[in-house]
């Protein structure tokens, strides 16, 4: 049996306790290994919203960030970078940058998997509601070259919808991502997906499970000093890691 301060899970009821308690197990080497397993239970905190949009006046009243926002947003990183910007940042990515590119062309994954959610009856072809960022051409044929670096291949690789009953969860997978500039901003824009699925197919928003395969930082500094800043004031409600 794992002992719980090395298992690389963690559960929390809202974003910011989810990834507050995954910063600072890594930050304190709580668990030794390179990847991640994040479960949040109430990642959306209502679809009850006329238009969609990324903006952040919209977002805010969307997703369940949790109360370590504002001092996540205010860090300024080593290379002059906010935690606002990464939040953002991340959003424009998942909508409007290289994973939106991904999931609409040259087919609209996200359209086929709402159409499908539409028609309810959940069977088996549910099980497989899956959204594919990575691709053979170019991500693998780059991965594969031997090259030191290969830019722009997504970290997020794929993106799984399940229904069940009328909820509706999300599980997602990265190869690769950064702890500290990037998780937190991944977790909000994943939420925000979700939110508008729901809203857009009606179901009720259900859990948010992320796997990340290379957990890692992409400054060391950075990360402690983020994590001694959201940990000055904890943010209430419960978290495990189990």
């Amino acid at each position: 049996m794992v002992p719980p301060e090395t298992s690389p899970f963690v559960v929390a009821p809202d974003i910011g306790t989810a990834y507050t308690a995954l910063l600072e197990s890594r930050v304190h080497g709580l668990f030794p290994h390179d990847y991640h397993v994040v479960h949040i239970s109430e990642p959306v905190s209502s679809i009850d919203y006329d238009e969609f949009s990324i903006e952040r006046s919209q977002w805010l009243e969307v997703v369940n960030t949790g109360e370590t926002l504002g001092r996540f947003e205010s860090y300024e990183f080593t290379d002059g970078t906010t935690g606002r910007y990464w939040v953002q940042d991340r959003i424009e990515e998942l909508f409007a940058g290289l994973y939106a590119t991904r999931l609409t062309a040259p087919r609209n994954q996200l359209d086929m998997i709402r159409g499908r959610l539409k028609q309810g009856n959940h069977g088996q072809t549910t099980n497989a509601l899956l959204g594919q960022p990575y691709r053979l051409t170019p991500d693998l044929e780059k991965a594969t070259e031997g090259k030191p670096l290969a830019p722009n291949i997504p970290c997020l690789v794929l993106l799984q919808f399940k229904p069940q009953r009328d909820k509706l969860h999300l599980y997602t997978t990265f190869r690769s991502q950064y702890i500290d500039t990037k998780c937190y901003g991944n977790l909000i824009s994943l939420a925000l997906l979700l939110a508008d699925m729901c809203h857009q197919t009606g179901y009720e928003p259900g859990y948010l499970v992320e796997t990340a395969h290379n957990s890692i930082f992409r400054n060391v500094g950075d990360a402690r000093g983020l994590s001694s800043v959201l940990s000055d004031d904890p943010p209430k409600g419960t978290h495990s890691i189990s």
